[in-house]
């Protein structure tokens, strides 16, 4: 079995990537007893490595990007078994919820998210193990001052034979940007010169958008923007011809968008709501050699505890979601590799602050308090998981380290909901079907919210339903993993401005805009470091959303399968699916 982190052990990975203190680390070491090999093989891997910040706003803006070969890269090394990569068979990878759309300018979930990838390829990619950008579609970019200059790869196609230019991608901002599109995505681009007056509807083009040549794209921003590249990992180029004068929202009834045209690695094949989606080798795909599997196969399977028994009986080759329950089953399973990742963002509860009740801070407290998340953890998330601290992921740069969970006070939350007054009794709490922790977690916020003289509606509903009442903001109380980052701190921006298009909680605090504002234009690593910190006391205060919990993930793969890279990007094991192959 591989091992990339042991149950509690993430604080080793976060050491090495720079994230703890060598003092910090030291102490830990003792606290839990790791011995003196062990701590000097750990000691070891750091010493070779560049201290880079993790997707700091220094990080990933070079004056020049250029491809990088693959394997280079410390997860890499720490990857998979040995092997030739070698072309033919094929994948079937269990997930626990459908994917609302394949719709590259609306998907907003991480199901889709993955699918759209696979399908359509990034226009800027992440590196698997440090998370900056590197090139995706765009071979290479220059920077000077506000303006890059993109260079596409030179035999990019779509899975059709058709070229892929720049005429395309440029096509496909501004459809994220247009207002008619109703984008999740609009306010990640909204720095670009002129995107504002075209989103707005003032404009017919975007002045900073220019079309150099078939293969060169220049962008120009208004103002700095340290999250700009790390964004471009969110366009997906759609083929301009198929497209344009089309309805591209999330309404669209357009044929293309049930049987689309990309440039990813594979093209589709079919879907089957709630069965499987079938995708298979793009023959176009810009990438020599790659893909190197014939086909996969995303198969939604009905609950986390079934995941773990496909797994088991050979069903399925890989899953990023079976429950944590059987953690040791499937590392005793001699045929799977088992791989704990660190942990993301934390789950928990998101409001909506359209209902005039859950608009007092005090009844979100009261919430925070009622519940204690040690008890949870213990209980429910089988040594795996813990309380969580705040919107950004422990492993992120920008993470407050002195942040602690949020205190149980059941006294506490019973003084500020009589401050609030009387609960009304028809308050829903969201939680999706099948995912056993959340269904677990919303049983207990059902129970001790009774303790302090509150009745909620407790629904268990299905993912894509769930999903489509979040981003319409038809909810009360619905599930946290829309909200907090653990890539890029500047999403935080996007989910917390007043207007931002990933604003579900539909929170307003002028003073945190002018902090999200100046964080997002800050590439100074420390400067914006002190502003995040600044951003997540207020959140923390504010509780537009209560991060609870860490949700323990177990990423499972058969041992017949190599080439895949652990990480904590969309996709984990299988961000780079064209890569993963059959070894034996």
């Amino acid at each position: 079995m591989t091992e990339w982190g042991e149950p509690g052990q993430d604080w080793i990975w976060v050491f090495l990537h720079q994230q703890l203190g060598r003092r910090a680390f030291l102490r830990r070491a003792a606290e839990l007893g790791l011995s003196g090999p062990a701590l000097l093989a750990v000691l070891a891997a750091c010493a070779g490595e560049t201290k880079t910040p993790t997707t700091g706003p220094g990080a990933g803006t070079p004056l020049v990007a250029s491809p990088t070969s693959a394997g280079t890269s410390v997860a890499t090394k720490q990857a998979t078994p040995a092997g030739q990569p070698k072309q033919g068979g094929q994948i079937i990878i269990g997930t626990l919820g459908e994917a609302q759309t394949i719709n590259p300018f609306v998907s907003n979930e991480s199901e889709g998210n993955w699918r759209v990838k696979m399908l359509f390829d990034q226009f800027v990619r992440l590196k698997l193990d440090t998370l900056e950008p590197k090139p995706g579609l765009a071979k290479s970019w220059q920077r000077d001052n506000l303006t890059y200059t993109f260079q596409l790869q030179d035999n990019a196609k779509f899975s059709d034979g058709s070229d892929l230019t720049a005429d395309d991608v440029a096509f496909t901002i501004k459809g994220i940007l247009a207002k008619a599109t109703a984008s999740p995505r609009q306010s990640r681009f909204l720095s670009i010169q002129g995107a504002k007056a075209y989103a707005a509807g003032s404009a017919d083009d975007v002045a900073g958008i220019k079309v150099l040549d078939p293969k060169r794209l220049q962008i120009t921003l208004e103002q700095p923007d340290a999250s700009f590249l790390i964004n471009l990992r969110y366009v997906s180029p759609v083929p301009k011809r198929l497209l344009e004068g089309k309805d591209l929202s999330a309404k669209s009834q357009d044929p293309f968008f049930q049987k689309p045209i990309g440039a990813g690695p594979f093209k589709f094949v079919s879907w089957t709501v709630g069965g499987d989606f079938v995708a298979e080798r793009n023959p176009y795909y810009y990438e020599q050699g790659l893909p190197y599997l014939d086909r996969f196969t995303h198969r939604v399977i009905a609950d986390a505890q079934s995941l773990a028994n496909a797994l088991l009986s050979g069903d399925i080759d890989g899953s990023l979601y079976p429950t944590p329950a059987t953690y040791q089953q499937l590392k005793n399973n001699a045929n799977l590799t088992v791989i704990v990742p660190p942990f993301t963002q934390p789950d928990g509860w998101l409001f909506n602050l359209k209902h005039p009740y859950l608009s007092k801070k005090e009844v979100r407290q009261a919430v925070a308090y009622a519940l204690d998340m040690n008890q949870f953890a213990n209980d429910s998330l089988y040594g795996l998981g813990k309380p969580g601290r705040g919107p950004i992921a422990p492993s992120n740069w920008a993470f407050d380290d002195s942040i602690q969970p949020w205190p149980y006070d059941l006294d506490k939350a019973k003084q500020l909901l009589q401050q609030a007054g009387p609960p009304p009794s028809d308050i829903e709490f969201l939680a999706n079907k099948g995912n056993i922790l959340r269904e677990d977690f919303l049983t207990y916020t059902q129970q001790q919210l009774e303790k302090i003289g509150w009745k909620i509606k407790a629904s268990v509903i299905e993912w894509t339903v769930l999903v489509t009442r979040t981003i319409n903001k038809n909810f009360d109380v619905s599930q946290a993993t829309f909200v907090g980052t653990t890539i890029d701190p500047g999403d935080l921006a996007i989910q917390f401005m007043t207007n931002g298009s990933q604003n579900y909680a539909s929170y307003s605090n002028p003073q945190l805009d002018t902090l999200l504002d100046q964080a997002r234009k800050e590439l100074d690593t420390q400067k914006a470091k002190d502003l995040y910190k600044q951003i997540q006391r207020i959140l923390l205060d504010d509780l537009p959303a209560y991060w609870a919990w860490y949700r323990p993930f177990l990423h499972v793969i058969k041992k017949q399968f190599a080439g895949y890279v652990p990480t904590v990007e969309t996709g984990g094991i299988f961000a780079e699916l064209e890569r993963v192959y059959v070894a034996k």
